[in-house]
């Protein structure tokens, strides 16, 4: 019996049976998955002053409120989604879910209220949980373990690079179509109606990703058997570590896409201007943060594979500690003194998710990783809905820069528990180089 021979995609060594074609596939939902997690909350402002003429003074608490909700569909159902992709393949659930954002996309920008706006934002947490478990899992499957830290890095440079796009550039859409001199609700609208027409094709995308299960003996296993090994995966220190690393780094997305946004759309309504035109200050913003996310994940997914597994998580979490608390110092985050600590934020916001993505996916077996990688979700949305509840008060009562020196302290948490296993010799030997 002859062993297939493993297929490359340019210097990245794929695991067997993966194809490139199905990598590509996976590479443009890493493209257009994060960007299209971040660019409903990050326009969430728009929404809250157009559609709902809520006063500024209590954008704060709404904003932290709306995510909650989000989250709990995403701590109810994420691990369900990774499970069932153990039994059903990653393909049905990878295009559900981006059918499931569209719909979220047409629907957000049609409210007129609180419950309604929730009401959508609970559909969008729907999809959120299905494509963050297939992301994380899915890029878990495809690389040879000498490739994880590139595969890893190139993924998150996509991230990072379709956020840019999504943040920078389509943030300007509400501002493009309101200069042809239509109203700024409609201008709001057709902007989230363009964005879910792309959600629509990265669903047709999806149809090239590797079919089948990666286990044929989960085809008949009960689905909360199969969701109980990610808690089973748990006794593993590593595994337990990158749950506690979801927690925080999960916070961390939560926190640019929430608070950072409010911050900049706040500072530039101050100085005069638009709803619409401090749209576009918001994607300038964001896209500080997220340029340089882009630039630095592809050398940190490197470094992945250069290292010790643990070192190099360890250092993650350090950066992600200077940087949120570097933000925290700010007065005004609209400022060009900002830049530099914006430009740490994103380094240390990357790395911290591209770390515990690489640690858990070396220590997880392919029949189980749907699982594992919900459940590390189901902990990055505990995270989520700590930071916005908490974040959202610390906001309003303390001012903008409160909850980014929370989430700093936490980042230094799990700095100190990587370190200390690091120390105690319980860091994963390097591995081979490709």
């Amino acid at each position: 019996m002859t062993t297939e021979r493993p297929r490359r995609l340019g210097f990245i060594e794929l695991a067997p049976g993966v194809l490139p074609r199905h990598a590509l596939s996976y590479l443009f939902a890493a493209f257009v998955s994060i960007g299209l997690f971040a660019y409903l909350p990050a326009l969430t402002p728009f929404v809250l002053k157009v559609n709902l003429a809520l006063p500024t003074g209590q954008q704060g608490a709404a904003t932290g409120n709306l995510q909650p909700w989000q989250e709990i569909v995403i701590l109810a159902l994420v691990g369900i989604w990774g499970a069932m992709s153990d039994r059903v393949g990653r393909r049905p659930i990878y295009v559900l879910g981006f059918l499931l954002v569209a719909g979220a996309y047409v629907l957000y920008p049609l409210a007129h209220s609180m419950p309604e706006l929730t009401l959508y934002r609970l559909v969008f947490g729907c999809a959120v949980a299905a494509l963050g478990a297939m992301l994380a899992t899915v890029l878990a499957d495809y690389p040879a373990e000498s490739s994880r830290g590139k595969l890893t890095g190139i993924a998150f440079f996509l991230n990072a690079l379709g956020s840019v796009i999504f943040l920078v550039g389509l943030t300007q859409l509400p501002r493009i179509f309101a200069a042809s001199g239509i109203d700024e609700l409609a201008a709001g609208r057709y902007a989230f109606f363009t964005v879910g027409a792309v959600a629509v094709l990265a669903a047709v995308v999806m149809l090239g990703l590797k079919p089948g299960l990666p286990a044929k003996a989960n085809a008949h296993r009960p689905l909360l058997e199969i969701a109980a090994e990610g808690l089973r995966a748990a006794r593993n220190p590593r595994i337990l570590l990158a749950y506690g690393g979801g927690f925080t780094s999960r916070a961390d997305l939560s926190l640019i896409t929430l608070f950072l946004a409010l911050w900049a759309s706040q500072s530039a309504i101050g100085e005069g201007m638009t709803a619409a035109q401090a749209a576009g200050q918001v994607g300038k913003t964001l896209g500080i943060t997220q340029g340089t996310a882009m630039l630095w994940s592809p050398i940190y997914g490197w470094l992945g594979d250069r290292m010790s597994r643990m070192a190099h998580f360890t250092l993650a979490f350090a950066i992600a500690l200077a940087g949120y608390c570097w933000v925290g110092m700010q007065e005004d985050i609209v400022r060009s003194a900002a830049i530099p600590a914006l430009m740490l934020l994103g380094m240390g916001q990357v790395s911290t998710i591209l770390a515990a993505t690489i640690l858990l996916g070396q220590e997880t077996r392919p029949e189980s990783r749907g699982a594992v990688f919900g459940l590390q979700a189901f902990f990055g949305g505990l995270g989520i809905l700590a930071i916005s509840w908490v974040g959202g008060r610390l906001y309003d009562q303390i001012g903008p820069s409160a909850p980014f020196t929370l989430v700093g302290v936490a980042n230094g948490v799990v700095a100190v528990w990587a370190l200390w296993m690091y120390v105690r010799g319980r860091a994963v030997p390097r591995p081979a180089a490709a």
